[in-house]
């Protein structure tokens, strides 16, 4: 008898496909396995760490790798951010320091690593000049004190007086000591630009720069009388040191050398006759009195033609220059015994050694020192 053959055909084939069934659940849940680790980079205070995970978002991604962040850290990306592989996860911790800055007390959780990140958390500009201990520089270290002082220029204006000059001129037609101002002297202003360096609200040294005269000063122009003839008094044996009469005038420092219209620097040669005439010829161009002296000047310090006194050599005008004569120094001329010897060429060599011997003791005596110069005018 023939046994059917089709039902033992039908039941290998279903055994057939159930074991390949089997087989795709078990490939599957292998293959699911697999696709939930994702590779991912950590980033704490800069510690890099590289984790294979299976944490949905970056919370449990934190908790699995034993990172604390709380409310004031920064976590980037967010907390909930879902996780997907070959992402990167940065955590920086905030520290806690407590700024001062003038009369406040800040308390901060920075996120940064230097005091210039604390100063930018608490609003301020740390490339503004500002002076802080520790410097801005600093790496920040938990529970530091810092101390913050604001510091910056300040521009201010003042508008001060320019005080007038007093110019004495001599009047020979007007009485001896007679006074009388015939221009009066106004005071001017000036506007000064100062920069003020202020540190912690208190004001710090000024400087100035810039001065601009809004008013010039007038000089103030006084005649003195002067009728009678003023006679030179020379420093020589037993004599006292003339000082200057009681007038007002511009007063200078100068240090002072002698010389005679003999010496090379002045005419170049030993002819007496040749000295004279070259006082004569100054006294007469310029006018000047009987009994005043002859100076050489810079006249950069002391203008031509400006009549003065001399401490110790008497009245003079500034009417010649010199080689040598720079800045606040003076050369007095000697001629004779004194600046009342005669100036023409009746003069004798007697007078010329008489001049020389004046010109050597006048060195001699300021050789050192330094003589008042009184300016009383042109």
């Amino acid at each position: 008898m023939r046994l059917p053959g089709g039902p033992a055909r039908f039941l290998k084939a279903h055994h057939l496909i159930a074991a390949l069934a089997a087989a795709t659940v078990a490939v599957a849940c292998i293959t699911g396995f697999a696709w939930a680790n994702k590779r991912v980079t950590v980033i704490v205070d800069g510690t890099v760490t590289e984790f294979t995970t299976q944490s949905a978002d970056v919370a449990s991604l934190l908790a699995e790798a034993g990172v604390r962040a709380s409310a004031n850290d920064l976590v980037s990306p967010g907390r909930g951010t879902e996780i997907v592989d070959g992402d990167v996860v940065v955590v920086r911790h905030a520290i806690p320091v407590t700024l001062h800055f003038g009369d406040e007390r800040i308390l901060l959780n920075v996120v940064g690593r230097t005091v210039a990140d604390a100063l930018v958390a608490a609003g301020l500009d740390p490339t503004s000049g500002m002076q802080t201990d520790p410097a801005v520089d600093s790496p920040l270290e938990h529970d530091m004190e810092i101390t913050a002082t604001d510091v910056f220029i300040r521009v201010a204006q003042e508008e001060v007086v320019i005080p007038f000059d007093v110019v004495v001129v001599g009047d020979v037609s007007a009485a001896p000591g007679s006074r009388k101002v015939t221009t009066p002297g106004v005071a001017g202003t000036s506007l000064k630009v100062y920069q003020v360096l202020v540190v912690g609200g208190a004001e710090g040294p000024r400087f100035l720069k810039a001065q601009k005269q809004l008013v010039a000063p007038v000089t103030e122009v006084v005649t003195l009388g002067t009728s009678n003839v003023f006679r030179q008094v020379m420093v020589s044996r037993g004599q006292s040191r003339p000082t200057a009469p009681d007038v007002a005038g511009r007063t200078i420092k100068v240090t002072s050398t002698a010389y005679t219209p003999w010496d090379p620097s002045c005419i170049g040669h030993t002819e007496f006759s040749k000295g004279f005439a070259w006082v004569a010829a100054k006294r007469k161009s310029l006018g000047i009195p009987d009994g005043w002296g002859i100076i050489a000047v810079d006249e950069r310090v002391i203008p031509l033609k400006s009549k003065v006194f001399v401490e110790g050599y008497g009245y003079a005008i500034a009417c010649d220059t010199g080689g040598v004569i720079h800045g606040k120094k003076i050369d007095v001329c000697f001629w004779g015994a004194d600046s009342n010897a005669p100036s023409s060429s009746a003069g004798t060599y007697a007078q010329v050694r008489q001049a020389r011997d004046a010109a050597y003791r006048w060195g001699a005596a300021h050789r050192r020192g330094t003589v008042t110069v009184t300016v009383l005018g042109k």
